[in-house]
């Protein structure tokens, strides 16, 4: 599973790159953006909350969450006055949450075993519900107006959540989620880095970095306050893992494609698209170090 999933990632971002490189694909790149939310978010979205056993397992995901709502808050903060602001503030807040799909999901997955897969994949449908949230604000303030009939597919991984909570509630899951959990990892790996290169590398987003790297900083430093001291506490290593690989991420992959969806241009994005795979190797080395003990 470890080499399918660095595979994934290798392949993924190669077809981003290439694709980026290609002009006939700057425009229709919303389309690609949204397929790979309705094909591979809703469906692990769907599984995830069938599979949930219980209330207990989401006492340290929701830990996470409450952290992602704080650095979120903090984009205000560090957001300047004007039109759209509350849309800008989402857009920053966001630079700095922990990439839970494409990132923990897989890392987890390699370094902490099933336990800690069955952990990341409940703080990612949980930080699904933030993101939602984050994703109404982006469109009402989206420079880009945005057509009504695109919302339910930006929406998409959230609406598979609830759908997911109803089959959880109507019947126990089938033994082959578990099996399709485990390899939604290379495949998130490979859409979600194909999807993000290519929208970090869209005409609309090469622009100057020049204001941004204050305002990450400060997200990034909020990030690790909040999450390292829950490092210290978890009462096992699976837990433990998890939130490291949150506390020391690579990029979120949502804000460069928002950027392109919605129209929004922050150099905010631009130095988290390019900075923030300083902290990977840090949750690297500590993954391994972890198996070796």
């Amino acid at each position: 599973m470890t080499l399918a999933i660095v595979l994934a990632y290798a392949l993924g971002a190669s077809a981003g790159f290439i694709a980026s490189r290609n002009p006939k694909l700057s425009d229709p790149w919303a389309i690609v953006i949204r397929s790979q939310l309705l094909v591979a978010s809703m469906f692990i979205s769907l599984l995830a909350a069938w599979r949930l056993e219980g209330i207990g397992d989401l006492a340290w995901p929701v830990a996470v969450s409450i952290a992602c709502l704080v650095i979120l808050g903090a984009g205000w903060l560090v957001t300047p006055a004007g039109p759209g602001r509350r849309g800008r503030a989402a857009l920053r807040g966001s630079t700095a949450l922990p990439n839970t799909g494409y990132w923990l999901l897989p890392m987890a997955t390699i370094f902490g075993g099933p336990v800690a897969t069955v952990i990341a994949v409940f703080v990612d449908r949980l930080v699904t519900v933030i993101f939602g949230g984050a994703t109404f604000l982006l469109r009402r303030s989206a420079p880009r107006p945005q057509r009504l009939r695109t919302s339910w597919v930006d929406q998409a991984p959230l609406i598979a959540l609830g759908f997911g909570l109803l089959l959880n509630y109507l019947s126990d899951a089938p033994a082959w989620t578990a099996t399709a959990l485990e390899w939604m990892a290379p495949v998130m790996a490979a859409t979600g880095a194909a999807v993000y290169v290519g929208s970090a590398r869209h005409p609309t987003q090469r622009i100057s970095l020049t204001g941004g790297y204050r305002p990450w900083l400060m997200l990034t430093g909020v990030r690790l306050a909040i999450l390292l001291p829950l490092v210290a506490l978890a009462p096992t290593l699976p837990v433990a893992m998890v939130l490291l690989l949150c506390a020391f991420t690579i990029p979120t992959f949502s804000p460069p494609q928002w950027s392109v969806l919605y129209g929004y241009v922050d150099p905010v994005v631009a130095v988290a698209a390019r900075w923030g795979w300083i902290f990977a190797p840090i949750a690297l080395i500590a993954g391994l170090l972890a198996l070796r003990a």
